[in-house]
C-alpha cells in the first residue's frame, strides 16, 4: 500500500488551497527531480491542510504575492545541476561556541530568561501562534483540518510535511489522535522551520497536549518510524534548531533526527518551498519512479 503525503503550512495568510496545494507538489518534485533524478509515484496522493482562512478573510492573490509566494508554479527557477555520485559542498554557517549554548540553556533552565523575551516577540511576530496558544475556539478551528485527513487516511501509511506553526498544530493533534483508539500511522513526520524548540512554545504544549504534569515532552505516540527536523541555521523562527535534547522518545523509540540544511529560497531562510526542495526529501524514504 502506497502512503499519502498530507501536509500543513505555516502562519500568515496563503494562496488559496488548490493553487498552494500545486505549489508545495510542484517544490517536491523539483527537489526530487535535482537530487535522485526521479519524481514522486503516481499512486502517492498529496492533502494540504489548509487554515489559513480562519485568520485572514481572503487568501492572497499571484499578483500581489510576488514577494511572498511563487507567482506562477513554473516559474520555480531550475538549481544548478547536481549529480547523486558527487559530494555536495555545504555552505559554511556560523555556530554558535559549544559553551554559549550550554550557557545559554543552564541561564534558561535557572532564570527563564528566554522565557520573558520571547512571549512578547509570539505576540508582536506570531500573531497567528499566540492566538492559537489563547484561543480554544481558534485553536480548535486550526486544528480541523489536520484532524480530518488523518483520520480520513488512518489506514494508510501517512508521511506528514509541517512547516512553521504547523509544525506546532501538528505536535498536538498528534498527541490528540494517539490516544484513539485506532490511531493515524505517521511512518515519516517532518518538520521544516519549526519553533517546538522555543521555550515559550515548549511551555505551552502540556496545557493544549493535556499532559499538565508531564516533566518532559516526547515524541507523539502515532509517529512509528521517524521525526525528520530540518531547519536553516540563519532562520529566525527556529532560534533552537536543535529538537532532539527537547523531546523524549515515544514508545516507539522514535526521537527527533535534527537535519541542518542552506534553504536556497531568494532572500528568506524560512521559506517553505526552500525547505521542500532540499536534498532532504530525497534523503529520507519517499517512495519514487526513477526518470
Amino acid at each position: 500500500m502506497y502512503p499519502i503525503i498530507i501536509a500543513i503550512h505555516g502562519r500568515g495568510n496563503k494562496l488559496p488551497t488548490t493553487t498552494l496545494s500545486a505549489h508545495w507538489q510542484q517544490a517536491l518534485k523539483h527537489g526530487l527531480q535535482r537530487y535522485n533524478q526521479s519524481q514522486l509515484h503516481p499512486q502517492i496522493d498529496f492533502k494540504m491542510a489548509y487554515y489559513a482562512d480562519h485568520f485572514y478573510q481572503q487568501p492572497l492573490v499571484l499578483s500581489a504575492a510576488t514577494t511572498t509566494a511563487i507567482a506562477q508554479i513554473h516559474t520555480i527557477k531550475p538549481l544548478p545541476t547536481y549529480n547523486r555520485h558527487d559530494k555536495e559542498q555545504p555552505i559554511p554557517l556560523p555556530t554558535p561556541p559549544y559553551w554559549a549554548t550550554k550557557m545559554a540553556e543552564w541561564m534558561e533552565d535557572k532564570f527563564n530568561l528566554f522565557s520573558f523575551i520571547s512571549k512578547p516577540f509570539l505576540k508582536s511576530l506570531l500573531p497567528d501562534i499566540h492566538y492559537y496558544f489563547h484561543d480554544p475556539s481558534y485553536q480548535r478551528a486550526v486544528e480541523q483540518p489536520l484532524i480530518k485527513l488523518l483520520n480520513q487516511y488512518q489506514h494508510r501509511p501517512i508521511i506528514l510535511l509541517s512547516h512553521s506553526m504547523g509544525t506546532v498544530i501538528a505536535y498536538n493533534v498528534l498527541h490528540q489522535l494517539s490516544r484513539q483508539t485506532t490511531p493515524p500511522q505517521i511512518s515519516t513526520w517532518f518538520t521544516f522551520g519549526s519553533p517546538l524548540g522555543l521555550t515559550s512554545v515548549k511551555g505551552f504544549l502540556p496545557k493544549i497536549t493535556h499532559q499538565p504534569s508531564v516533566k518532559k515532552l516526547a515524541t507523539p505516540d502515532c509517529v512509528t518510524e521517524q521525526w525528520i527536523n530540518v531547519s536553516d541555521k540563519t532562520d529566525i523562527v527556529c532560534i533552537d534548531h536543535d529538537l532532539s535534547d527537547d523531546y523524549l522518545a515515544n514508545r516507539h523509540q522514535i526521537q527527533p533526527q535534527d537535519c541542518y540544511i542552506t534553504n536556497h529560497y531568494p532572500g528568506n531562510s524560512h521559506k517553505s518551498y526552500g525547505y521542500l526542495w532540499s536534498d532532504v526529501i530525497a534523503k529520507y524514504g519517499i517512495p519514487k519512479v526513477t526518470l
